[in-house]
């Protein structure tokens, strides 16, 4: 999955046609996924602590996952969603607030957390003041023409430190949604990471939470209070 890229706008001076094609190529190579910005090595919270993992944007044609072992044990996260697919204030639990982000994806997060945009025009991050190093991104972008669980799967050869898969599966048979759960070394330090991708009239969603590993059993909580409301739905 590539990072988005927005193309340049051609100067006047420039060859009409040649440069209106390149800059579509350009376009359409750079849009076809949402999910690499979100796990960046350059990842950094609202306070500019680099946090950052190290998954590289992929766009090779390699399908399958790359076999990984690891003895970490499964979490099991719900995969209870949204009833609606439009946010509401009556589905907000307490403590929390709901906002939205590019292309019409809605989640909610804890209400003393910030938000800011992301690193990329596909995402939004929202970061706990409290804990350094926790944040949450979500987001969508076009769908690729591949499987979705074929473009996740390609995002672990850009892990490069510290990698150890702990889940990587579709998880409905209704609907192409897929989760990848995974363990990275930043600077040091070990970062624990879970992200949940769906397929939804031509758009890919992501919502994706990321901490210390130290400070995983607290994150939980929140990725799955923020996994129960995001939307809109598969």
């Amino acid at each position: 999955m590539s990072e988005f890229i927005s193309p340049p706008a051609p100067r006047k001076s420039m060859e009409g046609k040649a440069i209106i094609a390149a800059v579509v190529a350009s376009f359409v190579a750079v849009t076809a996924v949402v999910a690499v910005s979100f796990v960046r090595g350059d990842e950094k919270s609202s306070t500019g602590q680099n946090v950052g993992a190290a998954p590289v944007p992929v766009t090779s044609n390699r399908l399958g996952p790359v076999t990984t072992t690891t003895t970490v044990p499964q979490r099991k996260y719900t995969t209870t969603r949204p009833s609606t697919s439009v946010s509401s204030v009556a589905s907000t639990p307490t403590g929390y607030r709901a906002v939205t982000g590019p292309n019409g994806i809605f989640v909610s997060i804890p209400q003393t957390w910030t938000v800011a945009a992301g690193s990329q025009t596909t995402n939004h991050q929202a970061d706990d003041p409290a804990t350094p190093g926790a944040l949450v991104r979500y987001g969508a972008s076009a769908s690729e023409v591949r499987p979705l669980y074929h473009a996740v799967a390609a995002n672990e050869s850009g892990v490069k430190t510290g990698y150890q898969r702990i889940k990587l599966a579709t998880v409905s048979s209704s609907a192409e949604v897929v989760e990848w759960e995974f363990l990275y070394t930043a600077e040091g330090v070990q970062r624990h990471a879970f992200a949940r991708y769906w397929r939804r009239a031509g758009l890919d969603y992501i919502v994706y939470g990321a901490s210390n590993a130290a400070d995983w059993s607290q994150m939980q909580q929140v990725v799955d209070l923020v996994l129960r409301t995001a939307g809109p739905i598969a």
